[in-house]
């Protein structure tokens, strides 16, 4: 349904005119919402106590000594993955971390971890409801129940002992007090580091210092003892399968023995005897070339890898050198603060150094040619040793077809024998890592809680600050809102968008204190005033063409719009500019003009009808108004039945000798088919709409009604706040009021309430 306000959108943009007026005219409003409001808030805010927080940061980090063998060990070093965080996150918010911490602090008897119980003033409302209930039902029946009653009794105090039971599991139970933990504990990784950031947030400074340290010390607590079992579970793992590998190997080396002794391979005076001493001594020959190849290309790599000083050396040679470079640089160090480069002092010491680093680096690398050399020997005995056990092997292999089966027994036992070897390396590393003092854990801590001096919380500037600017916000969506539901006829396009009318008469309002609402004196006293003037101009530029004799109906879509005060008005001025003037009241259920002029006792336009009073009878005047009026009269049914338009042209036509002008004052036209009937005889039909009273959907059910005959169709807007209408922002011919009323100087207008 259309709104007084629906058109056609703005060119330019939103009309910022407009909503400046609008909030200009609700700024009691706005102001009395915003001072609400933000009291509101500030009085939540000034309940709010004041929190602390303390932190600790953690890094995040898995390096440790790597132990293979107990004189050889290595750094090793992983970079953590953005997981690896995440997990230790977890696991510091995990419930075995913080059950611990609460237990340790004891918060569970702590009112802002754990609060009391319900006291009786608040218990449940069941509790409460089955207690009056049990007091009414026994004031109604007496000491003795009903069954039905006391089944509800029942029912309602199963269902009080199920709330008590359920709230005293939760005063005993930890799980209240590590959701309150949870919710203040802030865990989380500090930018694209490894750092982690433990913070939490209490109402007592020392318990944030406490809950933070707390749960730091049992998480690292807890991460340790967590790398202690699993180096626990790998040691017995590895005892029990190194003590399996054993009894397997020593197994193996039995069937070997045997295999052997049945092949005839250990017999004394054979040759399988020779060829299996001579191929068991090379390999433990080659065995020990292997290990001192493996010690001289190690060494030899170390000291290629290392500076040229010789620092890794223990030759005395290249000791006594480094020594003597080191004696002549701290000489000449001293020398060069005293004197410049080209003394002759400093050159010559310039040039024993350049000397004696000559001779160093060519001793190192004496030294390293020596050790390299070795290395090559060690390989080629180990290769000369190599080439031997094939060549052994080979005839090894030619002795007998029951050393097959040998073979095969030796590889297993030797396959075995470094899978223990291997294990047993693993077992000693991982009962190195048991001891914390060579592997630290992975996650260290950095920097630890400390006491908050400060509170951290609430920002109650900011807070009082978001509160203002709420508070501004709603009151400004209330206005609109008001605004935009305004179903009120306040402009006179939508009385033109709706009943499609193409101009609107303005008549604004005027005082009528101590008038009754009489129009018509108004007009009579003020005659310079707005409403005087507008009436003028309404009956010149609308009404006064109706030739010799006309008539007018004044009708409107509801009550209370202002008809009967406007066809008084009308009359007034129409009396005024000299015509002779009857106003006929046609509200026969409803009418005012016989309590107005005290015509209740006198036949009227019913009684004409009816038959039984002439046209001179009914016609009465007053001396309150210079025209004639002819009231309603009684109501009856055959006045109804017998109101019609030839009716009514037949009394235009007995008053048109007496009188130039005819006003019909009409009941409302969506109540009785009357005013229908009456505009259809009148020459013009004056529609009166009551500003911020006539609604749009009541202008809606009237176009609904059927055409309008705009030829004689005049709409008038009555009661017009102009100085409200202008300051809101409405749009109409209201922003001229301030010239207007400067012009006339009329103080009599009203104000905007």
């Amino acid at each position: 349904m259309p709104r007084e306000f629906d058109g056609p959108a703005p060119a330019m943009g939103p009309d910022f005119r407009f909503i400046l007026r609008v909030l200009a005219a609700h700024k009691t409003l706005i102001v009395v919402i915003v001072l609400a409001l933000t009291a509101l808030s500030a009085f939540a805010v000034s309940l709010m106590k004041d929190k602390y927080t303390s932190e600790a940061l953690l890094l995040v980090d898995n390096r440790q000594v790597r132990v293979v063998r107990a004189e050889d060990q290595a750094l090793n070093s992983i970079t953590p993955e953005d997981g690896a965080i995440l997990s230790e996150i977890e696991i510091l918010k995990s419930t075995a971390v913080l059950s611990q911490a609460v237990a340790d602090l004891n918060l569970a008897t702590n009112q802002e971890f754990n609060p009391p119980v319900q006291a009786d003033e608040t218990k449940p409302f069941v509790e409460r409801a089955t207690a009056w209930t049990r007091e009414q039902a026994h004031a109604v029946f007496g000491p003795e129940l009903p069954g039905v009653v006391q089944a509800v009794l029942a029912h309602g105090d199963d269902m009080t002992k199920d709330t008590q039971l359920r709230e005293t599991r939760a005063a005993d139970s930890i799980d209240g007090v590590l959701d309150r933990v949870r919710r203040n504990l802030e865990v989380g990784v500090v930018g694209r580091s490894r750092v982690i950031q433990v913070r939490y947030t209490a109402r007592e400074p020392e318990i944030a210092q406490k809950v933070v340290d707390t749960v730091v010390r049992r998480y690292m607590e807890t991460r340790q003892q967590m790398d202690r079992d699993l180096s626990t579970s790998a040691v017995a793992w590895l005892e029990d399968r190194i003590a399996t590998l054993r009894r397997e190997v020593a197994e193996a080396d039995t069937k070997v023995d045997a295999v052997r002794f049945k092949a005839g391979l250990v017999k004394n005076g054979t040759n399988g005897l020779m060829a299996t001493t001579e191929l068991e001594q090379a390999r433990l020959r080659l065995a020990e070339a292997a290990a001192l190849r493996a010690r001289a290309v190690a060494q030899a790599q170390t000291l290629e890898r290392s500076s040229g000083n010789g620092g890794s050396l223990a030759s005395p040679v290249v000791a006594q050198l480094r020594a003597t470079v080191a004696s002549i640089s701290t000489e000449l160090a001293q020398l060069s603060r005293q004197y410049g480069p080209k003394h002759p002092r400093i050159q010559e010491l310039q040039a024993r150094l350049n000397e004696a680093n000559s001779s160093l680096q060519q001793e190192v690398r004496h030294e390293i040619a020596g050790v390299r050399e070795a290395a090559n020997v060690a390989i080629e005995q180990e290769n000369a040793l190599k080439g031997m056990i094939a060549k052994l092997e080979s005839g090894y292999q030619t002795m007998a077809v029951e050393a097959v089966p040998l073979r095969t027994l030796e590889a297993e036992a030797q396959a075995k024998r470094q899978l223990l070897d291997s294990l047993l390396g693993r077992l000693e590393e991982v009962l190195a890592q048991q001891d914390n003092r060579a592997f630290p854990t992975a996650v260290k801590l950095v920097s630890a809680p400390q006491v908050p001096h400060e509170p951290s919380g609430p920002f109650r500037v900011l807070l009082l600050l978001a509160g203002f600017v709420a508070s501004l916000a709603v009151a400004v969506f209330i206005v609109f809102g008001i605004e935009l539901f305004q179903r009120r006829i306040r402009t006179p396009d939508a009385v033109r968008r709706i009943l499609g009318v193409g101009t609107v008469h303005i008549v604004p309002h005027h005082s009528t204190r101590g008038t009754r609402g009489r129009l018509d004196q108004i007009f009579q006293n003020h005659p310079f005033s707005l409403f005087s003037e507008s009436m003028r101009a309404l009956f010149r530029n609308h009404l006064s063409d109706l030739g010799p004799v006309g008539s007018i109906a004044v009708t409107s879509a509801r009550p209370q719009d202002g008809k009967t005060s406007m066809s008084l008005a009308v009359a007034q001025v129409a009396a005024q500019a000299g015509r002779r003037v009857v106003v006929v009241d046609t509200d026969f259920r409803r009418s005012r003009i016989d309590g107005l002029f005290n015509l209740s006792a006198k036949k009227g336009l019913s009684d004409w009808i009816a038959g039984t009073a002439t046209l001179d009878e009914i016609v009465h005047s007053s001396d309150q108004a210079p025209y004639a009026m002819i009231p309603a009269g009684r109501l009856m049914p055959e006045t109804l039945d017998r109101f019609n338009v030839d009716g009514l042209i037949h009394l235009m036509a007995g008053l048109s000798p007496h009188f130039d002008l005819v006003v019909f004052d009409t009941a409302p036209a969506l109540a009785v088919s009357d005013a229908r009937i009456v505009c259809g005889a009148a020459s013009k039909v004056l529609f009166v709409s009551r500003w911020g009273h006539t609604t749009a959907s009541d202008l809606q059910a009237v176009a609904d009604l059927g055409p309008i005959d705009h030829s004689k169709f005049v709409a008038v807007m009555t009661d017009v706040n102009l100085k409200k209408a202008a300051s809101r922002g409405y749009q109409g011919p209201y922003n001229s009021y301030m010239a207007t009323r400067k012009y006339y100087g009329d103080t009599t207008l009203r104000t905007a309430p």
